[in-house]
């Protein structure tokens, strides 16, 4: 089955010169990656879209709509994924993750900060949340790792650790996270010290402020890189895509039964369309 393509929408310039409030675009159906786009509307145009506000979605829509795309474009959205370790550990054993089925899912685009889950898989969650969370005392050499049954956001259990012990818990392999497996058992989750900065940014430089992301997931699993779309099917909300994805993606759909038009059914596709699209 087909199932995705990714058009190119295009910023030039101004539709009211006088005071810039609306950015004009330009709806390509070229099959391109967000790399190559972004170089086709740089020497065509100005850059790739830009929305700085919700006239400016609406123009987006009325735009692809009136070309008769109905699916996602590119626009100049991208971001830059980096997991820290709150201590500043980044030697050996700083890239290990045991991340669960389907994470980090960046749900909203606002998943900044980790979590471990009573099977010690790890989840992405937003950093506002509050829960339980693992300290670790002395060195990561020879530490111990302390449980802190308060719930707290993920900044506050940063503070509380760095006051009455070292910080969150770094695990640097598979021996640490089972380490906590016995600490956790009474929790739903607990913080660890991985974290992210949200490094979201516009192609041509403007200050990322306004959004409309999709209420949704945006998978991220093991991407450096990932670049935005507008999604016409969700009202022109945006989603996270790799940046390699250029055009049409075969989905094999077994069960002839399946609506494709369900919701959930729709969201597997798009599952199944970013595993086959890796960065």
């Amino acid at each position: 089955m087909e199932g995705i393509f990714i058009g190119v929408l295009c910023l030039s310039g101004c539709l009211t010169f006088s005071t810039c409030l609306l950015h004009q675009y330009h709806f390509m159906s070229n099959a391109k990656t967000w790399t190559e786009a972004q170089s086709y509307c740089r020497e065509k145009y100005t850059d790739l879209a830009t929305i700085e506000n919700t006239e400016e979605m609406k123009k987006l829509k009325d735009t692809v709509s009136a070309a008769g795309h109905s699916s996602e474009v590119w626009i100049g959205l991208y971001s830059h994924i980096d997991w820290k370790w709150s201590d500043g550990f980044n030697q050996s054993g700083a890239e290990y993750r045991n991340w669960g089925n389907g994470e980090p899912n960046n749900n909203l685009a606002n998943e900044l900060c980790v979590a471990e889950k009573q099977d010690v898989t790890w989840h992405d969650y937003g950093c506002h949340s509050k829960t339980a969370f693992v300290c670790y005392n002395g060195t990561l050499e020879d530490s111990d790792f302390v449980p802190v049954n308060t719930v707290k956001n993920w900044s506050e259990a940063q503070r509380h650790c760095r006051e009455y012990y070292t910080d969150l818990v770094t695990l640097r392999n598979d021996a640490d996270n089972n380490k906590t497996q016995n600490l956790i058992t009474n929790f739903k989750t607990a913080w660890i010290g991985l974290y992210r900065d949200p490094q979201i940014y516009w192609s041509d430089g403007s200050d990322y402020s306004f959004s409309s992301w999709y209420h949704g997931f945006n998978p991220l699993g093991w991407k450096k890189v990932v670049c935005g779309v507008a999604d016409l099917e969700k009202g022109g909300n945006w989603r996270l895509f790799s940046s390699s994805v250029k055009s049409l993606v075969k989905v094999k759909i077994q069960d002839s039964s399946l609506d494709l038009n369900e919701p959930a059914v729709k969201e597997q596709i798009l599952k199944q369309a970013s595993l086959q699209n890796p960065p």
